[in-house]
């Protein structure tokens, strides 16, 4: 007889089995290996904001595009035109562009395609085709810089010019002469044009803007009249009235001189160009140049000036402002000492010298006429001595309106005098009738015109 006895093992060692069992199961779960296939990186998408063909354009165009990658992210973008193989790399998501065009429609197609971060490309770019038709530039003169209605044989002209396709796209400026048989042409990185020796008459400038297409702007004209230079002598008249300039003609007509006017009493001409020609290469060799404004133009053109004298050629100055024209406590300029021959403390006055007055000759002068009337008040004059080397022509008489008797007139050098500066009016010192021998000695004895 056989007898069987089940045992029951104890609860704690079905604990431990358990636990023995489920590490057993994560041991060999760790070791299992990697699928045969790796998961792929996927490429990234590309989109343009329009795409597909659009209506005609300009030919300046700014064009937007973006990207986006599901399994990374964009780095940047490639782009061609027109299946070239030369492409651009950007991270920009937008650019402009100018694209050629004629007359007629001109089909353009940009590619775009996108980079993600491991190196991957869209395969299927973003395509954008844009047909484009050019448009002419549209031009005008500078503001404020056309020349006034009469001119020597010298004037520049400043154009500028705008397009709808870009201002990048204008090539330059067409012009002509009435005169001329064929248009010329400039850059538009040098947009003005000086034209020397002009026919005397009636004249007129035609111009036009021009782009990389060769479209051409409508023309834009201006008509003045050329003066002919009739002589070596120039009258510049800065003065806003008419008096001085009549009783500057009336010497000169008197003493048998042929004079040119220049009129610039509104303003010189814009172009510097034309002031420095004028002055130096048009012949002359004596010029009378008076103001009666508180404002001289003489400082803006300091070096024209400087040239003129440097020459050896004459100048009568006679202006009231001049010297406060160039004074400037910080940047002190050389030209009244260097040029004008005036001590460079000079003092500026504003100060009123009634009628009647009597501007007396230095007693070292011979020639001029002893004493001079104010014929009609001063209100704006300056006062000073003389350099080194040069002669007080006139001063004021002893006032309690200013100290001693200032110079208001100097000539320079003191031997063969190629300039004459008068500080005062020389028209408003005519009380005795006698102030136009000043000036026809000036001419006649010192500048040696007879």
């Amino acid at each position: 007889m056989i007898i069987c006895v089940y045992l029951r093992p104890k609860k704690s060692y079905m604990k431990k089995f358990i636990i023995i069992f489920i590490a057993v199961i994560a041991f060999i779960s760790c070791k299992r290996e990697p699928p045969i296939e790796p998961v792929l990186n996927i490429p990234p998408e590309t989109h343009i904001y329009v795409e597909g063909l659009v209506d005609t354009v300009p030919a300046r165009q700014v064009i937007h595009w973006w990207g986006n990658d599901p399994d990374g992210w964009v780095v940047g973008y490639h782009y061609n035109w027109d299946g070239n193989e030369d492409t651009v790399f950007t991270t920009l998501t937008c650019d402009t562009f100018i694209l050629t065009a004629e007359d007629t429609v001109n089909f353009h197609t940009i590619s775009v395609w996108a980079e993600d971060n491991e190196a991957a490309v869209d395969t299927t770019p973003a395509v954008l085709t844009i047909p484009v038709m050019n448009s002419p530039p549209m031009v005008y003169f500078k503001e404020g810089s056309l020349p006034k209605d009469t001119t020597f044989s010298v004037v520049t002209f400043y154009l500028e010019a705008e397009d709808v396709d870009g201002n990048e796209s204008i090539k330059g400026f067409y012009y002509r002469l009435d005169t001329d048989v064929s248009m010329n042409f400039i850059p538009i990185d040098t947009p003005y044009i000086t034209l020397r020796d002009i026919q005397t008459d009636e004249r007129t400038f035609f111009a036009w803007a021009v782009d990389e297409s060769n479209a051409i702007s409508d023309s834009i004209s201006h008509t003045w009249c050329v003066e002919e230079v009739v002589s070596n002598i120039l009258l510049v008249d800065e003065e806003p009235g008419t008096g001085a300039r009549l009783f500057y003609i009336g010497i000169l007509e008197s003493i048998g001189l042929t004079y040119n006017l220049w009129r610039i009493e509104d303003a010189l001409p814009y172009s510097p160009f034309d002031v420095d020609i004028t002055v130096n290469e048009l012949g002359f060799n004596t010029i009378i140049w008076f103001t009666g404004r508180d404002v001289s133009q003489i400082p803006h053109v300091q070096m024209t000036i400087e040239k003129y004298l440097d020459d050896g050629k004459n100048l009568l100055l006679v202006s009231p402002s001049v010297l406060n024209g160039f004074y400037d406590p910080e940047i002190p300029s050389l030209f009244p000492h260097n040029y004008l021959c005036v001590d460079s403390a000079t003092v500026v006055w504003d100060k009123f010298i009634p009628a009647d007055s009597i501007i007396s000759r230095d007693t070292l002068i011979t020639g001029y006429p002893e004493m001079l009337e104010v014929s009609t008040f001063i209100s704006r004059f300056d006062a000073f001595e003389a350099i080194e080397g040069a002669e007080i022509i006139y001063r004021l008489p002893e006032s309690g309106l200013w100290e001693g008797t200032p110079g208001v007139a100097v000539r320079c050098p003191a031997q063969n005098v190629n300039l004459v500066f008068f500080s005062i009016q020389i028209d408003k010192l005519n009380g005795m009738g006698n102030a136009g021998e000043v000036v026809g000695y000036v001419l006649e004895n010192e500048f040696g015109l007879k």
